[in-house]
């Protein structure tokens, strides 16, 4: 069977994209996270250090979005990518990093990226 845990819509306000405004005022984006783990040693005792910190996880992804000035959504994933596996070291990362409002004329959509990894 597998189980993975599943963050949705976490708000992160990140100096990203192409545009001199972009980078310096800031804007919106919407992460969702996949997590696969061994969530047996959990499941069996209700034991929450067994499994992931949620809370912690979205703490620190809000806090280092702060810091975080680059041009392409595909490195700010990529540094998602690398914050999560480091503080958790999980066997696979999912991530869906949405750009809420690009800054595109015409167009009021919304751009995403999604970034997997695999611990093998």
């Amino acid at each position: 069977m597998e189980t993975f845990l599943k963050i949705e819509n976490i708000k992160l306000w990140a100096r990203v994209g192409v545009l001199y405004e972009e980078r310096q005022l800031g804007q919106l984006f919407s992460l969702d996270i996949f997590l696969w783990t061994d969530f047996e040693k959990c499941t069996a005792n209700d034991d929450i250090k067994k499994t992931v910190d949620y809370s912690k996880l979205v703490e620190i992804l809000k806090y280092q979005s702060k810091k975080i000035y680059c041009f392409t959504i595909e490195k700010y994933s990529n540094e998602i990518l690398e914050i999560i596996d480091k503080e958790f070291k999980l066997s696979k990362i999912k991530i869906i990093l949405t750009k809420c409002n690009p800054p595109i004329t015409g167009f009021d959509g919304k751009v995403s990226i999604v970034r997997i990894l695999e611990n093998k």
